[in-house]
């Protein structure tokens, strides 16, 4: 299978909770630059990693709420790495990400095997594994864009980046062009962790 046909199966997997998984992290990130939640003053004392955990916060507490009323949606929290699972054929996992769609703090073994594409307890063996995230801003007050990426290892497969235009989700491909459209993709979980390994 190319990179192409990857990301276009995995987005129709996506297409009918598009929206959502937007709202989300949308949602989220207002929440917590809205001053009437929180003072710039708290604010200021919050580090990046702060930052990034009560957004996250906010964003899980929309999580549940979006699953309870979408059929076919439902929240799995294995060992605290917390999932939307999608008919068993999409998992949808989020972050904070870079431009690119990776991810860069500390990982859990279970949260790599995430990445890795490998299967375990608690998830459903045939879904793909996705990363639903958001980039601030440049001045970092702020939302620039959602987007999902496919992880494998310590690299991206591709990034859509998810628009909401008259209400209606959509996306387009922003992978970064060091890979080819048509590109072969290794989904060899345990090669991607050696290969991972040799780059620390």
């Amino acid at each position: 299978m190319d990179r192409e046909e990857d990301q276009n199966n995995a987005m129709a997997i996506a297409e009918p909770i598009l929206a959502g998984l937007y709202a989300i992290l949308n949602e989220a990130v207002a929440f917590y630059f809205d001053d009437a939640n929180y003072s710039n003053a708290a604010r200021a004392e919050h580090n990046d990693r702060a930052v990034a955990n009560n957004i996250y916060s906010h964003a899980e507490k929309r999580v549940v709420t979006f699953a309870e009323g979408t059929p076919g949606l439902n929240v799995i929290n294995s060992h605290s790495l917390i999932v939307a699972n999608y008919l068993d054929q999409g998992l949808f996992r989020f972050k904070k990400v870079k431009a690119n769609g990776k991810h860069s703090n500390y990982q859990t073994k279970q949260q790599q095997d995430y990445d890795d594409q490998k299967t375990f307890a608690d998830f459903p063996a045939p879904a793909v594994r996705l990363t639903v995230g958001y980039e601030l801003d440049a001045s970092g007050a702020g939302l620039k864009r959602i987007m999902i990426a496919r992880p494998i290892g310590r690299s991206i497969l591709w990034t859509a980046q998810v628009m909401m235009e008259a209400e209606v989700a959509r996306w387009e491909d922003i992978t970064p062009r060091r890979f080819d459209a048509t590109e072969s993709i290794d989904f060899d979980a345990d090669r991607a962790r050696s290969r991972r390994g040799r780059g620390r």
